[in-house]
This record gives structure tokens, sequence and C-alpha cells, in this order.
């Protein structure tokens, strides 16, 4: 029972203080910048700010309306990024260390997708990079050749977990095929037998484009460059990418005067090799061919806007 003059029980309210829109501003504030950081520092939020800088005539990558082939500095290895109008493809993707190089420069030029990737070879320096590219770059298509090798290595094994997700289409080329990038036609030349080695089995590939002719070859040595002379097939090429980094080993007389390049680019930095060695340098100056090189020259850009190639080089 209550006592005289005491007081009936009751439970006090909770006052909750009245927020206002101005209270919310900040924390809203915070949540936004947070977004935006992350969606800077993805691949979409960085082609988005170059595409953006690019509308704004302040800087970013120009508009493609004709071909363009980027042979990007990626030291002992390679990674050529080929443009044809709103078109992009890419052939290997450097070293290990080579995807966070690779995947900033299409970034750069604002690429929002690639039509395809192409291995040449399953060596660590021509695919170190690729599985992160397939892994942050929306891509169509994944290029091999039928003979390709297996490798033994970290990098392919991480890329071939990128490839069993089953994310994107598989094309195993054989001799005689073509693909195609906006108006540029690839034709694959090989390889057209089994080899022993990696090198020896990279995708050969002849690009033309409005009369003019680029090949990429990977990594062949002299065994395999002295079957392309002899299958007689048209090797003759405006641009050639050099094999295996200017090694002893390639760019044979008979495979460099096959090809009469009009430009040579070596792909090549800082090794124990010392390459680009003296003797396909030789080769390929006294076939006239111009040289470029990324260890000197640093990225190396060809275009060729109706009929005329111009050359830019990063250094």
């Amino acid at each position: 029972s209550m006592g005289k003059g005491s007081r009936p029980a009751h439970r006090a309210k909770k006052r909750f203080p009245k927020l206002s829109l101005r209270d919310f501003l900040p924390v809203a504030g915070m949540l936004l910048l947070a977004a935006a950081l992350l969606f800077s520092a993805s691949y979409p939020g960085r082609v988005f700010w170059n595409r953006l800088f690019l509308a704004s005539g302040f800087g970013g990558a120009e508009e493609v309306t004709g071909l363009r082939i980027h042979v990007i500095d990626v030291g002992k290895a390679d990674a050529i990024l080929v443009q044809c109008g709103e078109h992009a493809g890419l052939i290997d993707a450097g070293a290990a260390n080579g995807g966070d190089v690779v995947v900033d420069y299409l970034a750069r030029q604002g690429i929002t997708s690639l039509d395809f990737v192409a291995m040449t070879h399953p060596d660590s320096d021509h695919i170190g990079g690729m599985a992160q590219v397939l892994r942050e770059v929306p891509v169509k298509a994944f290029l091999q050749s039928e003979f390709a090798l297996a490798a033994d290595s970290l990098e392919y094994q991480a890329l071939q977990r990128e490839l069993d997700r089953g994310e994107l289409s598989q094309r195993t080329l054989a001799q005689g095929d073509t693909f195609s990038l906006g108006e540029a036609v690839f034709t694959v030349l090989g390889p057209f037998r089994a080899y022993e080695d990696t090198n020896n089995s990279s995708l050969v590939c002849r690009l033309e484009y409005q009369g003019f002719t680029a090949l990429f070859c990977g990594d062949i040595e002299e065994e395999a460059e002295l079957d392309y002379v002899k299958s007689g097939q048209d090797l003759g090429a405006g641009l050639l990418k050099v094999p295996h980094h200017g090694s002893a080993s390639s760019c044979s007389k008979r495979f460099v005067k096959a090809v009469s390049p009009a430009y040579a680019v070596i792909s090549v930095g800082p090794d124990r090799n010392e390459l680009p060695r003296d003797k396909p340098l030789r080769r390929l100056e006294e076939a006239g061919a111009e040289i470029y090189r990324t260890d000197t020259d640093g990225t190396v850009v060809f275009s060729v806007e109706e009929g005329a190639l111009t050359i830019e080089t990063e250094k």
C-alpha cells in the first residue's frame, strides 16, 4: 500500500532530441564522399574521370578514329593495346608486376571494355598481368592458339582460374582464321604445327588496316621463323613487333628479309640477358627498319589516320 502523501509511481518518458535535416547533412556527405572514393578507385571510375577530363579539354586520352597500336612499356615483357575506332583489344599483359601498369594504361586511354584479350603464349612475361586485366576490365573474348601449351607457373594458374569462371567466351585460333577489331582485320598465320616449347608455339597474327600491315609474333625463335618463311604465307609488314624481345635466337636473316619491315618495335627492359642483342638489331637495320624500343623510348604508339602513319614515344 502507498503511504500517506506518496505519489503514484510513473515511468519517466525518454526524450529523443529532434533531428533536423541539417544534422543529417554531415553524415550524408561523409557517405557520399566514401562512395565517390570507392567509385574513383574502381576501373569504371578511373575511366569516367579520364573521359571527363577529355570532354573538358583539359587532358585525358584523345578519341580514336583510325588505328592505334600501343606497345606499352612493361619492361622485358609484352603488352600491346590495339585500338580501331571505338574498339580495343589487348595482346599479352606483361609480367606479374605488369597488371597494375596495363590496367592503369587502359583506364587512361578511356577504354570501357576490350573486344578481346589474346595470349600469344603462356610465359610469365606475357600473361603475368592477364588475370588482373580479366578481373578488372570488361572483356568480351579470350583468344589463344590451338597449339597453346600449358605452363607450370602461378601466373598461368591465376589466369586459368579466371577463365574457369566461364564469364567470357573463349576462342581457339587455327592458321587461316581471322578476327576483326572495328575495320582492322587480323589473320592468324600460325602456329600451324606443334612445337616442344612455348616460344615457338606463340600465336602469330598479321593485322591489316587501310593498306597498313603489322606482324605480331610473340616469342618465336629461328626454328619457327624458318617454318613461316617456308610456308609461303605473306609475312610482309610495315611494322614488326620484334620476336622474343630482340634475343639472339630470333630475327633470323631469312625471316627479317621476308617481313622486310619499315618499322620495328622491341618490348624490352633491364634484364640479365642484356636484350636486345646486336645481331638482331643489325639485321633489322640492314633490312632498312627504323627501330623503336621501350627501354629507351618508353611506351611507343603507332597511329594510322587516313593513310598517314605517326609515331609517338613516351621518352
